[in-house]
């Protein structure tokens, strides 16, 4: 039982040394198997391998906001309503901040590529298939976004032109279409920087790995 013991404080001492316990004061050629990637380790090097220029400090600014005030708002409704004199303007202005917060978060999930994708496919393709999967992803992304701008921006100029407002605030209803433009032309961003930017962010995707955590 000492000698067990023994062995085992030597190599716990060798680990820690790295790996150089050999009495030449080499180490050894063969150090183990790698370290497998997890959640973790990626999640602690995310803030590094994703885009978070002052671009994307304004977009999750937009989203802090915009969920920040709906629980305001709600919370205003409530009690105003509890109180027996309802505030008309916190509905519109509810969801309104839905709008704008659930486009702005839609755009910036493209930074860590979080939205669902066929992930189990990709993992059993051959290499080349893997790395065609992505440019797949990216043209395919790009590809929806640019209708989803291009005719919410057809809508923001027909509801522009024709004074269309809310009815409690009197806001142009232009205003109210606008994130959806927003949030198409930051998600293309997103995507084509999180796949050509990131090369950590990339090789999970050609290997079909969640990225999330």
């Amino acid at each position: 039982m000492f000698d067990d013991g023994h062995r085992r404080d030597k190599q716990v001492t060798g680990r820690r040394d790295g790996g150089n316990n050999s009495p030449s004061g080499t180490s050894p050629p063969d150090s183990g198997p790698p370290i497998e990637e997890t959640g973790e380790h990626y999640a602690l090097g995310s803030a590094r391998l994703q885009p978070h220029g002052p671009l994307w400090k304004v977009v999750d600014a937009l989203v802090l906001v915009g969920v920040g005030g709906m629980v305001l708002t709600v919370a205003l409704q409530v009690v105003s309503r509890g109180l027996g004199a309802s505030i008309p303007w916190t509905e519109e202005v509810t969801r309104i901040l839905f709008i704008y917060a659930t486009f702005m978060g839609l755009a910036a999930g493209f930074r860590h590529a979080e939205h669902a994708r066929i992930a189990f496919v990709i993992g059993k393709l051959p290499r080349v298939g893997q790395r065609l999967t992505v440019h797949l992803y990216v043209a395919a992304t790009v590809t929806f976004f640019l209708i989803v701008g291009v005719k919410g921006w057809e809508l923001v100029v027909q509801q522009f032109n024709s004074q269309e407002r809310t009815p409690a605030l009197g806001l142009g209803m232009y205003l109210v279409t606008l994130p959806i433009v927003g949030s198409a032309v930051l998600a293309i961003v997103a995507v084509i920087q999180s796949v050509y930017r990131s090369p950590k962010l990339r090789e999970r995707l050609e290997r079909g790995e969640m990225t999330t955590v």
